[in-house]
Formats: structure tokens, C-alpha cells, sequence
């Protein structure tokens, strides 16, 4: 009896235990709901993370090498340019800049933008295949900052239809502390692929200031015979002279060993399984329309290039009077089967463009006006063959109008007159049409090409701007 009386006192324990847990359960979300305060709506929440270094605005976007980071390496120009929106990189080397590289803004390359070095066109004539700007040439050891400027309304950077890409070189620091900076850096990577660069900047009795560098890079390549060696060396100094005057010259020079990549067909006995699959019929560099081979000679080539420049700065009243002259040359050796299946081997080419730039920049008037006017002079020609294929004489002004803190207004003009002698060609006769051109071909172009771009700050962080112009594109002969 006392066993039956526990036995059931147990199961109304265990179901008054039971029945209190199902009511906790029930009544702790009812307490929490009680409890939860009402939701507020704070709107909608942009988070944004810019890249360090990087300075975009209406007119132009600043890449300031000293500050700028990004995942992996910087070696070249173009390991820069992929960061950045509205620019395409397409890379024939993907371990390297090369010669065979291309790179567009807003679908327009080389042939319809500009590329420059501290403000002076770098574009080639185009001769012999298109060939309009090596990548290759342009190391990023003794870049301070790089500016791109979309579309075509600036009238500061003549044949600009896609845009500018403007390289500021490193010239040296003003001070009297007589210690300069070293830097020193190495790379390896896949493919034998590596790099070393040393540079020294500094300056002295804040008189002078200036930059030497020098680097190699070697790459085996990712396709077969795509091998390359590129040496690099520049030096800038820069003179500082009373009234804040300032006269700096510049040298750069590349030397660049190039490999055309060859054929690599399983189909074929030379077959080397070491490298990707490179059949005939897929698309070539974009300077060659024909494949190369391997087997037989190296299809190569080597290329010197040189670039030279002079600039003087002078402020003067309400402005700065520049003076730039400048000089590139490069010379070409190449190696190559022909379209005709022919090797050819140490072809010679080169080209040659020199010119001046005189401008009054920046003069401010009326608080509410930035003038610059200015006029250039260029020559570009194949001093081998024809020294002067084009000759441009150029002038233009353009204003920057500032109407209160929201608009701003930026006409602009340029005037070209372009003497040509294109057209030559080693079309032997017989082979071809008797009507087709083996001598050159004269004619003269000019005319005036405005621009006017519009501003409006919507709000502190939000800018439109609109713009419309007319271009001029230097043709290829």
C-alpha cells in the first residue's frame, strides 16, 4: 500500500513538472515579444571602401603610387591599370607587360586614347603593324602618380578621343638633408619569372633634387617561345631656381628582348607538352596576322626605346609659363616568319618623334576663371626610311568657369594643322595591283576642334557632369 501511494505521488510530480515546462515554453517568447522594442528605420546604408591611393573626381582620377595598395605584386603599368573602372587590360603576358599588350577605355585602345609622360604624347607613328604604344617601355620605378582622363574634352591633350592616361615621373625632392632614400626590391614567381629594382631619390642644398633607377625582369613565359628580358634604367633631375622656377630633365630608357609566341600543336612532331595548346588558326598578337613556328630560328624581336625630356616652369603673374621639350625614339630588330611562311631574320625599323610645348597655364582671373593657352609643335616620322610622316602644328585655349559652389563650366578649343607624307609601302610590283601605292602620298588637314563639358555637385558626395566634343585621330600611314 505504501508503494502504490509513491508510485502515484511520482507521476503527479513528473506531469506538474511537465505541464510547467510546456508553459515556460509558451510563455517566454510571449514575455520577449513584450519586451522587443519597436524597429526603427534608418534608411538604406552604402558602405564604401575606396582604394587606397586612388582619387576620383569629375575631371580626372589621381593614382598616387605611394600610397596605392592592391593583392599581389606591383610591377608594371598595367598591374596598376586593371584596379581601376572603365579601364580593359588585354595581356599577352600575363607575367609581364609586353609589347603585344592592349589597353582601352571604354572599348577605345591605344589608337584613340593618348598616353603620355608628364604631359606630352608618347604614341608611336603606328607604322609596321599597327604598333602604337610598348607596354614593356614603361617600368613603375620611377613613377610618382598616374591621371586618367575619359573621353575626349580636354583640349590640353591633342588627338584624345577615348581618353588620357598621363604617366608624372619622380624628379627629385627640394630640401637641404643631403641623405637620399634607397629602395631596393626583388620578385620570382612561376615560370622563371622574376624581378630587381633599385632606386635612389633625394636632393641637395635645396638646389637640386633627383631620381636614378634601374631594374630587369626576365620571364620564361606562360606560352612557348613567350620569353622576355626587359631592362630598364631612368634618371631625372631637377634645378630649382629663384622665384620658384624649376628646370628638370628626363631620361628613360628600355632595352626589351621579346619571344612571339610559336605554334604548339599535338598534331605536330615539334609538340612540346611542357606549354599550353597554340594552334594555328587562333587569334595572334594584334601587331602580326600570321602565325610563327617553332622547330627552326627564334621568332623575336628586340627593341631600344628612349625617351627624353626638358621642361621649365616659371610663375608668372597670375599664372605658370611651361616650356616642355621632348624626344622618343625607338629602334627595332625582328625575327619572323612572314605571311608567306619565309623567315626574315634582324629586320630593321624605327621611329622618331620629337616636338615642344609653350603654354601660359592656370591664370587665374576674376576669381571665377582658370585660363590655359598654349600651342605645340611635333614631328613623327621613320628615320630610316622618311624622317617627317606627319608634322603637326597645334594651338589652344580652354577656360575652366567656376558659377558659385555647384557649377562649373569647361570650354575649350583646338586648332590643328597636320602636313602628311604616308603611304609608303614595299609592295614589289608585279604582285600586286598596278593602282596600289609604292611611293609616298601627300596631303594637309587642319581645322578647329571644340569642347565644352559641364559640372553640377549635386551634393557633397554625388556629381554629375555631362560633356560633348569634336576629336581629331592621327591616322596610321
Amino acid at each position: 500500500m505504501i508503494l502504490k501511494t509513491k508510485s502515484k505521488s511520482l507521476r503527479i510530480t513528473v506531469l506538474m513538472t511537465g505541464l510547467a515546462l510546456i508553459l515556460g515554453v509558451i510563455a517566454i517568447p510571449v514575455l520577449a515579444q513584450e519586451k522587443e522594442p519597436d524597429a526603427i528605420d534608418i534608411g538604406t546604408i552604402t558602405v564604401m571602401a575606396p582604394q587606397p591611393g586612388v582619387e576620383i573626381t569629375t575631371e580626372k582620377t589621381i593614382i598616387r603610387m605611394d600610397e596605392f595598395k592592391k593583392p599581389g605584386e606591383i610591377r608594371t603599368l598595367t598591374d596598376v591599370l586593371t584596379e581601376i573602372g572603365g579601364i580593359d587590360i588585354q595581356r599577352i603576358n600575363p607575367l609581364m607587360a609586353s609589347p603585344g599588350d592592349e589597353v582601352s577605355i571604354r572599348g577605345l585602345n591605344e589608337g584613340r586614347m593618348v598616353i603620355e609622360i608628364d604631359g606630352r604624347r608618347i604614341n608611336h607613328t603606328g607604322h609596321y603593324g599597327r604598333y602604337i604604344v610598348d607596354w614593356s617601355t614603361l617600368n613603375m620605378d620611377d613613377i610618382d602618380r598616374i591621371e586618367v582622363i575619359r573621353g575626349g574634352h580636354s583640349v590640353l591633350h591633342p588627338f584624345a578621343i577615348g581618353g588620357v592616361i598621363n604617366i608624372i615621373t619622380k624628379k627629385g625632392k627640394k630640401t637641404d638633408d643631403p641623405k637620399p632614400d634607397f629602395n631596393i626590391k626583388a620578385g620570382y614567381g612561376d615560370y622563371d619569372t622574376y624581378n630587381v629594382a633599385a632606386s635612389v631619390n633625394g636632393g641637395a642644398g635645396n638646389i637640386i633634387g633627383y631620381n636614378f633607377s634601374a631594374s630587369r625582369q626576365e620571364t620564361d613565359g606562360y606560352l612557348r617561345n613567350n620569353f622576355q628580358e626587359t631592362d630598364s634604367f631612368n634618371g631625372h633631375l631637377t634645378f630649382y631656381l629663384p622665384r620658384d622656377a624649376t628646370f628638370s630633365i628626363s631620361a628613360k630608357y628600355s632595352d626589351v628582348l621579346y619571344g612571339l609566341p610559336v605554334i604548339n600543336d599535338p598534331a605536330l612532331t615539334d609538340y612540346d607538352s611542357d606549354y599550353p595548346k597554340y594552334y594555328a588558326n587562333r587569334d595572334q598578337l594584334r601587331h602580326l596576322d600570321w602565325p610563327q613556328y617553332a622547330g627552326g630560328p627564334t621568332p623575336e624581336w628586340e627593341k631600344h626605346t628612349t625617351y627624353l625630356d626638358g621642361i621649365l616652369q616659371v610663375p608668372l603673374g597670375p599664372g605658370t609659363i611651361k616650356v616642355h621639350y621632348f624626344q622618343t625614339v625607338g629602334r627595332r630588330w625582328t625575327s619572323l616568319y612572314n605571311a608567306m611562311g619565309n623567315f626574315e631574320e634582324d629586320f630593321f625599323v624605327d621611329d622618331e618623334t620629337e616636338g615642344i610645348i609653350g603654354e601660359y597655364r592656370d591664370i587665374e582671373l576674376f576669381d571665377s576663371h582658370r585660363v590655359t593657352v598654349g600651342a605645340e609643335y611635333q614631328e613623327l616620322g621613320w628615320p630610316d626610311e622618311n624622317p617627317i610622316i606627319y608634322q603637326v602644328k597645334s594651338g589652344y585655349i580652354q577656360d575652366v568657369i567656376s558659377l558659385g559652389d555647384r557649377w562649373r563650366f569647361t570650354p575649350g578649343v583646338r586648332y590643328y594643322h597636320i602636313d602628311m607624307d604616308t603611304y609608303f609601302s614595299n609592295f614589289a610590283q608585279g604582285l600586286f595591283p598596278a593602282n596600289w601605292p609604292v611611293a609616298g602620298k601627300e596631303q594637309t588637314e587642319s581645322g578647329w576642334y571644340p569642347s565644352l563639358k559641364v559640372d553640377f555637385q549635386a551634393a557633397a558626395d554625388t556629381a554629375l557632369y555631362a560633356a560633348v566634343s569634336r576629336s581629331y585621330r592621327l591616322p596610321c600611314p
